[in-house]
């Protein structure tokens, strides 16, 4: 049988590929050498954005990233130079890094620069094009700040506490470990001194202070009773090793002592203010007298408040009708003002209030109990005054307290004991207290007694106060200060 012509020409074909596979087999391998090699690109991890420049960065402790490829191999090796000056050339140095970290030197504006060159080796000894790239570099000044639970304030007395921290973007090993600060009365001349020196006064001179947490820049000034008063600002600065100095200030009122009583306002609104005002601009004439207006919050920190306390001889404190928070909260404080440790005069305390027992949020029983020194358990509960009805004086030389036309709110009292107690006040007997005798309830009781054969320490008058005819309330908040706590009035 004859072959087609088709079926001989695809014999001829598969016989002409087998021949070249055998023809193949009897060659060398494939030498890669023997084809071109490209050249490897080299690359800086920092570019400025399209159309504009870096912006500067910190000088201190920078890290810089390159790189290499090669689409034919791999990068064997990098030649890095970085200059720092401008106009003067910087050695290659040879590596198998990819980044490096340094610290520059800032100049007198603190600023530095960085020129980075970079190029690679491939493994076959080829070297790409040397890429290059300006980086502006410069200090940046710390910065200090309120802690962020730190109340500020805009007034106090002759005491208070800030709570701050530095913090400086550089890292905060390059800012100074200590801040110097200083009133508006210091002469700033004068060289600072460390803090807790003899004549480290901060209203004289500028003072240093470490920080008490140099790795979170966290630090306290204490002011303890060294503010003269008027408006005035604290400074404080703080540097770093580049020599720049941030300076923060703040500035607030400070009250002086005007009079030995000292108004503690802890009645929220401006009701109260009609008669306790009144009382004490009548006592020492509008202007006269000092104010604390504790229903605007607690200091700080409460020994700010104690000290406070401690300037005047005696505390006039009142609250409203509901049970204060705040009384509650410095309690204890209040008990040391009356009975301090030796180094401090007793203070005198006249405390107005309707809610100190039997109600939610009421101080502690401790407070009532050995500085006040009555029970806190109420003998009568809460109850309310007809304007009909009078506060009768117990004790010789007081006068009658007399209620207007609104209804008050009062609760009685119980001595923790009658013969180590005086009572001052009972409420007039009437028909919404027909559980207790008509001698009930007691709503003003000093401690210690008239049999001690001294001057009271406190006095508590549990009713509103605000509740009473103008001139009767006038005449009893008197009589209390100065026959019972002894307080010398004009």
């Amino acid at each position: 049988m004859r072959s087609s012509p088709r079926a001989l020409s695809l014999a001829l074909s598969l016989a002409a590929v087998l021949c070249a596979l055998a023809a193949g087999c009897g060659n060398e391998a494939f030498d890669p050498a023997s084809l071109p090699n490209r050249r490897p690109v080299a690359r800086i991890f920092v570019t400025p954005p399209e159309g504009g420049a870096l912006n500067p960065t910190s000088y201190f402790s920078r890290t810089f990233h390159w790189s290499g490829t090669d689409e034919d191999g791999f990068v064997e090796a990098y030649y890095v130079s970085i200059e720092t000056a401008e106009g003067i050339v910087a050695p290659w140095i040879t590596t198998t890094a990819t980044d490096t970290t340094m610290t520059f030197e800032t100049d007198d504006t603190g600023r530095a620069q960085a020129m980075i060159h970079v190029a690679c080796r491939d493994d076959r000894g080829a070297s790409s094009d040397t890429v290059s790239q300006y980086i502006p570099l410069r200090n940046f000044p710390p910065v200090i700040n309120f802690v962020s639970d730190y109340d500020t304030f805009f007034w106090s007395y002759s005491s208070a506490d800030f709570r701050l921290f530095a913090l400086d973007l550089d890292g905060n090993v390059t800012m100074d470990d200590s801040v110097v600060y200083h009133l508006d009365t210091a002469d700033t001349l004068l060289a600072p001194l460390p803090e807790g020196e003899p004549g480290a006064n901060p209203a004289l001179r500028p003072v240093i202070k470490r920080l008490d947490d140099p790795a979170l820049g966290t630090f306290a000034i204490d002011l303890h009773g060294l503010i003269p008063p008027g408006e005035r600002t604290l400074t404080i600065r703080v540097s770093d090793e580049a020599d720049a100095t941030t300076r923060f200030d703040w500035t607030w009122e400070v009250r002086p002592v005007l009079s030995d009583v000292l108004l503690v306002d802890d009645s929220v609104g401006n009701f109260d203010r009609a008669f306790y005002h009144a009382v004490m601009d009548s006592i020492y004439g509008p202007g006269g007298w000092s104010l604390y207006e504790i229903s605007e919050g607690l200091p700080d920190r409460m020994w700010v408040l104690l000290e406070t306390l401690r300037q005047f001889p005696a505390v006039f404190w009142y609250t409203g009708a509901s049970a204060s928070p705040r009384l509650a909260a410095s309690a204890e404080l209040v008990a040391q003002y009356v009975q301090p440790p030796a180094g401090y005069e007793p203070g005198k305390l006249l405390l107005v209030s309707p809610a100190l027992i039997g109600v939610t949020g009421a101080p502690p029983p401790s407070f009532v109990t050995n500085t006040l020194g009555f029970r806190a358990t109420p003998d009568q509960s809460t109850f309310y005054i007809p304007s009909t009805k009078k506060g009768l004086p117990l004790k010789a030389g007081l006068p009658e307290l007399v209620f207007t036309g609104n209804i008050s709110a009062g609760v009685g009292m119980a001595a923790v004991d009658s013969s180590t107690t005086k009572y001052l006040y009972r409420m007039e007997y009437h028909r919404y207290i027909t559980s207790r005798p008509a001698s009930r309830p007691f709503v003003a009781v000093r401690n210690p007694p008239t049999s001690s054969g001294t001057l009271a320490n406190t006095v508590t008058v549990t009713v509103q106060m605000d509740y009473c005819a103008p001139a009767s309330g006038l005449a009893v908040v008197r009589a209390l200060l100065s026959q019972e706590l002894g307080v010398v009035l004009p």
